[in-house]
């Protein structure tokens, strides 16, 4: 039996992460069951979906055997830009939000090459990243401005009937299942897995880690507008916070640190076992100074975690 459910942690990687989330579940039920009520349901999806989209963000450059710190403070920079730029300027979400895409794939694919062609070391590119994005950030809007009414209002409540955090969630995972049917997945977890194995086996590595960093800069522009909806206003300090989480959470959802596999799927649930940890401890009354302990602990214990369930001499997707 034992043996049984190792394996099935080691081929589907995010199911811990699964059990967690169901169990945080059930403890923030008992504490305080109006979190999930009808006219809640709504903003309490709209404070997990920066959490999950930043996370789930993150994952493709995990996957690819990197680590993409700039991630975090790129949400900042769309929530500023639109607030601060876009909005001011007439423009509305068809012509934004392209615009925004576009400067989200083009700040991951610099990263990308960085580390595919220079040679840098991720983490120096991500570090390098983060102060850039940061200053660009804090040069555009140093303190913080209140949102005028714009469409974002929506993805913080509803569009129509649903959520609209629902519809920022979903975006990232029909990309990613969409990519799933194509080899670029594949390649992401072989390069992910053994890049000069990969190489060897005529995968391009170096388009391989751009296009995943430009994947995770589309996905945090997401995350960006999915905060704009849910503060309407523009912080160029927000995104920071984020960056630990995200690490975090896709570390707990079983795409360890080093590459190989994992996926959306599990950054998802992952960010949702933080978010349900964060909204415990605030149903319990428990100081949120103790938030960045726990963020710290998770982040060792998924560490130790993947580095004990990842299997022998195999690379795989988990989904």
């Amino acid at each position: 039996m034992g043996d049984r459910v190792l394996a099935l942690l080691q081929t589907r990687s995010f199911m811990f992460a699964a059990i967690l989330a169901v169990v945080l579940f059930v403890a923030n039920l008992i504490v305080q069951a109006s979190f999930v009520s009808g006219s809640a349901l709504p903003e309490t999806l709209a404070d997990l979906a920066p959490f999950a989209i930043i996370a789930m963000a993150t994952a493709p450059s995990v996957v690819t055997g990197g680590l993409d710190l700039s991630v975090g403070p790129l949400l900042s920079l769309t929530n500023v830009m639109l607030v601060a730029v876009l909005i001011p300027a007439g423009l509305g979400g068809a012509v934004a939000v392209p615009i925004l895409l576009l400067m989200g794939a083009l700040v991951g694919a610099i990263s990308g090459a960085l580390i595919a062609y220079v040679r840098l070391p991720a983490i120096i590119v991500g570090l390098c990243g983060l102060f850039v994005l940061t200053g660009i950030a804090q040069e555009i809007l140093l303190v913080p401005e209140q949102a005028p009414g714009n469409w974002t209002e929506h993805l913080g409540a509803k569009v129509g009937p649903i959520p609209g955090a629902l519809f920022t969630m979903a975006v990232p995972l029909i990309v990613w299942f969409a990519l799933r049917r194509t080899p670029f997945v594949k390649a992401m977890f072989s390069v992910g897995g053994d890049a000069p194995t990969a190489f060897a086996a005529g995968i391009n590595v170096a388009h391989v880690r751009i296009l995943a960093y430009a994947l995770g800069g589309m996905f945090a522009v997401i995350a960006g507008l999915a905060l704009t909806g849910l503060v309407r206003s523009a912080d160029s300090s927000l995104g920071l916070q984020y960056t630990l989480i995200a690490i975090a959470a896709v570390s707990l959802g079983g795409t360890p640190v080093g590459g190989g596999r994992g996926g959306l799927v599990g950054a998802l649930l992952g960010a949702t076992c933080i978010f349900l940890i964060q909204n415990l401890l605030s149903g319990l009354e428990i100081s949120a100074q103790w938030l960045d302990v726990v963020y710290g602990c998770v982040l060792i214990g998924a560490v130790i975690l993947g580095s004990q369930l990842r299997p022998r001499r195999l690379v795989g997707p988990a989904r």
